[in-house]
């Protein structure tokens, strides 16, 4: 069996998409624990705070990786970057 040519090169970072989708997912289970937690069915001001901090946990999930993700392509001081952040 040949080698396949068209092998993937791998780099450091991933793309900011990828960064915003894994802030996605920390919100959504952030949303699902904190109804459960919170026990929002049974008042309407815990199912509004339920949603604030699923807002809060997909805005500073998705900042951190895209400053870490930003830092990584800055990166000069390492030479053998072959290990991505977020994979």
């Amino acid at each position: 069996m040949a080698a396949s040519k068209s092998e993937k090169r791998s780099t450091s970072t991933v793309s900011y998409k990828d960064a915003l989708k894994v802030g996605l997912v920390c919100g959504v289970a952030v949303l699902i624990l904190s109804i459960i937690v919170t026990r929002a069915w049974q008042d309407s001001t815990a199912f509004g705070f339920a949603f604030v901090y699923a807002g809060a946990a997909l805005v500073l999930v998705s900042a951190f990786a895209c400053i870490l993700n930003w830092v990584m392509r800055n990166d000069t001081q390492n030479d053998d970057q072959s290990y991505p952040i977020l994979k």
